[in-house]
């Protein structure tokens, strides 16, 4: 149903990289992109990312870094030194296609005081994070080199021979075959839309759900179809998060958002209408970590868990943030239908009783605990104090980033006030509940690949022209940089277009 050179499964940074480096090594050369959403959504995670690009000054400062933030999830030293030279070639290659990049204060870097953070910095086109700023210009520069893009086309299976595992084409979930004379690039992003892969996968004890930030057609199909072809996995438990978020669509749709009050009277409690935590720890997380007892574990919110607020929160700002911003899928694809609180209300998003213990039984939480829970903290609040969690005492971080208002000048590595002390409110009626769960942005693991983005079988031989970029199957083992799938869905797809291309055609006569 389709033919070229060259057939990337995905629209992402990823796979417009491979398909621009293929034009670059082999003007004339035909690609063909295969894109599961429609064109009004296409691109992926990149699309709706902050479209940070991690470079390192150095390829050693790079292996210095991410050999630390790896920590005991070991990644061999020639895959290391590869991603290194990679990431830190991606300024020249940016910079050769006409982009202006330039140095952001966010997560550069994101773990200072860590062995190389003293060399690592994140770019972005044009000074802007976010609002697709590096997607952008590559998706237009694709299609201007002539490459095609099938839409509303999701490959699910790979074409190839039962022998040799040499890879012909790939097959979509309508029943469509698509030929690729030369080889395929798998860069069709991660499995964060995929429940059951990310409950075997990703789940840690009491959260086996999640709610995502990112787009709704990453289901995983890269890693099924690995699976299939018998590729090595990898980094199957790594992803990168951002603390609970909130519902921000009805129904079943696992997309999310933050909340975007300015007042204090709201809680987190868990399944037992019990606190679990300083609620505004969250600010500090690190792409979903945060320091405790010497490691950097998730924060993670249980299932189920819910922020409950009061009237003061309802009567101010809308709690969703449903203005378009700069990054996350409901942001910049303005997918949210609640403009205000009381659409929130009417779209069943937001629960509404008038007192705790209705509020209690309307959300499944047992009555007296959340009775106790709210009264409990009322009675702390008016006295601001917070025994249990010392919420409203200054925090202090080593980094800390506001888009908005501020940046980190990490290089002192000093202690800073990053939750400035404030004075608790009481939560008074009537009372709100929205779901709350831990947030996926991104999964990191895949078929695992090499040095020349070839995907490898499960002893570690490359399978014959399949190729793969992006998230999936990442570098990623452990703690993540800000920027870094980005910088690392550069590098692998230029990597994997610069190879494919240079095959001869497995139907040349």
């Amino acid at each position: 149903d389709g033919e070229s050179d060259v057939v990337i499964v995905g629209c992402g940074v990823a796979a417009l990289s491979a398909a621009i480096q293929v034009h670059l090594s082999s003007e004339g050369s035909s690609v063909m992109l295969l894109e599961a959403a429609p064109e009004a959504e296409c691109g992926g995670n990149s699309r709706v990312s902050g479209c940070l690009t991690f470079m390192p000054d150095t390829p050693e400062k790079a292996l210095e870094y991410q050999t630390s933030l790896n920590g005991e999830f070991e990644v061999e030293e020639d895959l290391m030194k590869a991603w290194a030279e990679g990431v830190c070639g991606n300024m020249q290659w940016l910079n050769d296609l006409g982009l202006d990049m330039q140095p952001s204060g966010f997560a550069s870097p994101e773990f200072p005081g860590v062995s190389g953070s003293d060399a690592i910095t994140s770019y972005v086109v044009d000074g802007t994070v976010g609002f697709s700023s590096l997607w952008q210009p590559l998706y237009d520069m694709a299609l201007d080199y002539g490459c095609t893009v099938n839409y509303d086309t999701r490959a699910v299976e790979l074409v190839f021979d039962p022998t040799t595992k040499e890879v012909y084409g790939v097959k979509s979930e309508d029943g469509r075959c698509f030929k690729a004379s030369k080889g395929v690039v798998l860069a069709c992003g991660g499995f964060a839309n995929n429940p059951e892969l990310v409950q075997n996968y990703l789940g840690v004890p009491g959260v086996a759900k999640v709610f995502y930030k990112g787009s709704p057609y990453n289901r995983g199909d890269g890693v099924l179809m690995g699976q299939q072809i018998g590729a090595k996995l990898w980094h199957m438990n790594s992803f990168a998060g951002s603390g609970p978020s909130l519902r921000s669509e009805p129904g079943d749709s696992g997309i999310c958002t933050g909340w975007a009050t300015k007042l204090q009277d709201y809680l987190f409690v868990d399944g037992e209408g019990s606190r679990f935590m300083n609620e505004n720890v969250v600010s500090l997380n690190r792409h979903g970590r945060i320091k405790k007892d010497g490691a950097w574990p998730l924060i993670a919110a249980p299932n189920p868990s819910f922020l409950i607020f009061g009237t003061a929160s309802y009567e101010s700002d809308p709690m969703l943030f449903n203005k378009v911003t700069y990054m996350t899928w409901s942001g910049l694809m303005d997918t949210m239908t609640a403009k205000s609180n009381e659409d929130m209300v009417e779209e069943g998003l937001l629960v509404k009783a008038d007192t705790a213990e209705e509020l209690a039984k309307k959300i499944g939480l047992p009555p007296d605990a959340l009775v106790k829970t709210i009264a409990d903290y009322n009675e702390n609040a008016a006295q601001n104090v917070d025994p249990l969690y010392h919420r409203g005492e200054a925090i202090y971080s080593d980094y800390w980033f506001d888009a908005n208002t501020s940046t980190t000048d990490a290089s002192t590595q000093e202690q800073i006030v990053a939750v400035k002390p404030f004075d608790l409110q009481t939560i008074d009626p009537p009372y709100y509940a929205i779901e709350t769960r831990t947030t996926l942005l991104n999964s990191q693991g895949g078929p695992k690949r090499n040095g020349k983005s070839e995907v490898l079988d499960y002893k570690g031989d490359p399978i014959p022209r399949l190729y793969s970029a992006g998230e999936l199957g990442a570098i990623y083992s452990y703690m993540y940089n800000g920027g870094g799938n980005i910088s690392d869905a550069v590098y692998s797809g230029r990597t994997a277009g610069k190879n494919v291309v240079a095959l001869d055609g497995w139907d040349a006569s």
